[in-house]
Formats: C-alpha cells, sequence, structure tokens
C-alpha cells in the first residue's frame, strides 16, 4: 500500500514529466531550463539566465500549439528566473 509520500512523489515525477515533455515537443529545452512542471491547468518553467528567459518568451506561441497538439488543458504559463515569475500569458 502506498503512503501519501509515495503518492505526492509520484505526481510530482508526473508533473515535471509533463512539463519537460511539451518544452521537448515545442523544441524550447535546452540547458537554460533548471525545471519544467505542469499542472492541469498551468505550465511553469524556470530559467537559468535570461537568454533562456528571452527564448521561451518568444516561443510562447510554439509552447501554446504544442500543449493544443498534445491535448492538454493547460491555460496558463509562468516563465520564472530564479523561482521568481517574470512573465505570465
Amino acid at each position: 500500500m502506498k503512503t501519501r509520500g509515495d503518492k505526492l512523489i509520484e505526481q510530482i515525477q508526473q508533473a515535471r514529466k509533463i512539463g519537460q515533455g511539451i518544452l521537448r515537443a515545442s523544441e524550447l529545452d535546452g540547458d537554460g531550463v533548471i525545471y519544467a512542471f505542469a499542472t492541469a491547468d498551468a505550465l511553469v518553467i524556470n530559467c537559468a539566465d535570461h537568454e533562456t528567459l528571452w527564448r521561451l518568451e518568444e516561443g510562447e506561441n510554439r509552447l501554446r500549439q504544442t500543449i493544443a497538439r498534445l491535448k492538454y488543458s493547460i491555460e496558463t504559463i509562468f516563465i520564472e528566473k530564479c523561482g521568481k515569475t517574470c512573465y505570465q500569458f
């Protein structure tokens, strides 16, 4: 029987897998991404540097197209640097 902690870890792993999959499918993944995760209605991407931040900001349409193509219900995209939201689409 799984504990609550085990279930939470599985949910976190799934959220990261979906977030990273969206980045990979949109060809916007790279070294400058610290982490990405997705919930039912949001994608959160944390960047290491300004170059990555700007690349993802410019890639908003590609992210949205990928989300639609993969049939996720995500409506909001948060682009962060050092854990602070810089862009919210």
